[in-house]
């Protein structure tokens, strides 16, 4: 049996929350209390730690869609079966550098009341392990309702993924400078939104529905012009990287029957301007999916010989799937119907 330190124990608990294995009523208090941290971590804790991280990981990225059989891209050619059928298993393993270490040390170690606080280690040069614990970090943290300023860190709000499928939570003080996906259209960071497309779509289905009952114009505002900025960088690296596939969570979401995006606004004495401006950030989803359907159009014009044929008729075939005809011709309405100037 191992033995480890009060400090030990508590960044556990925290890590094992953090990987859905201890309850947020045990574990976030700790937050709270904070610790001062040992000069360094005992042989026993390192390897708890090690253990968790490369079982827990792993096996979450299961659970959450890992074990679907889906179809997506391998060398521009669609691929089906489960995550680990379609990719070699040792092309999906995760590494962890010591900064994941030293981040877990510095939540465990501060207090979120505390005069000074303690500052955060620099993250940088992350590897797949290392973005992918953050995002669960991050998931979990959003039960968390102290006076810990966890959001604004530079860990996540320059987290591509954190942003991509919470984008309501980082509206609250939105950064004009678009999150790199670059390391989430290839490699690793490819299969794991493979793993996450349904949870992708019901997040973005939720963000869309709640928009209904959101009452000033400053809000829905901010949500509009975080969700434009990250799609839009979103949907330039997959086009780039030709993983079209990765987009497919928006076709499915774009079904969403959220028919007053506007209903609950209060309007008063805004200007024309003021409701013509926010309409379209509140519409900022919908008016990216005529882009989607210009990479339809891109996909029928390749030919059987031309390089990219059987990525273009994957993209296809999920626009024909997911009705996308459809879905733009709604886009459009929606569009039309909104416009102030047509309600004036």
């Amino acid at each position: 049996m191992l033995t480890v330190s009060r400090f030990e124990s508590n960044l556990l608990y925290l890590l094992y929350f953090f990987l859905r294995r201890e309850p947020a009523e045990r574990a976030l208090p700790l937050i709270e209390k904070g610790q001062t941290p040992p000069s360094c971590l005992s042989r026993g804790a390192v390897r708890l730690i090690q253990d968790a991280l490369t079982k827990g990981c792993v096996q979450l990225l299961a659970e959450r869609g890992g074990f679907r059989r889906e179809r997506f891209l391998r060398d521009g050619r669609p691929v089906e079966g489960r995550l680990w059928e379609r990719t070699p298993p040792q092309e999906l393993g995760l590494t962890f550098s010591p900064q994941t270490l030293e981040f877990l040390c510095w939540i465990t170690a501060v207090k979120a009341d505390a005069k000074e606080p303690l500052r955060p280690p620099p993250l940088r040069q992350l590897t797949d392990g290392d973005r992918l614990l953050l995002f669960f970090v991050h998931e979990g943290m959003r039960q968390y309702s102290g006076k810990f300023d966890w959001q604004t860190l530079p860990a996540f709000t320059q987290h591509g993924l954190c942003r991509l499928a919470y984008p309501d939570d980082f509206a609250r003080s939105p950064s004009e400078q678009a999150p790199d996906f670059a390391v989430w259209v290839s490699g690793v960071g490819a299969t794991i939104l493979e793993a996450l497309q349904s949870d992708l779509t019901a997040r973005w289905v939720e963000v869309e529905c709640r928009k209904q009952r959101i009452h000033e114009y400053p809000v829905i505002r901010r949500l509009g012009e975080e969700q434009e900025v990250v799609l839009t960088a979103f949907l330039d690296a997959v086009e780039g990287a030709g993983r079209l596939d990765l987009a497919r969570f928006l076709l499915r979401a774009a079904h969403v029957q959220a028919d007053f995006w506007v209903h609950s606004l209060q309007h008063g004495k805004q200007r024309l301007a003021d409701r013509a401006a926010t309409y379209a950030c509140a519409l900022a989803f919908l008016r990216q999916v005529p882009r989607l359907q210009q990479w339809e159009r891109r996909a029928r014009e390749t030919g059987y010989f031309e390089e990219g044929y059987a990525a273009a008729q994957s993209w296809k075939a999920d626009w024909e799937q997911y009705q996308g005809d459809v879905l733009v011709d709604r886009a459009h309405a929606v569009v039309r119907q909104l416009d102030p100037l047509r309600q004036s």
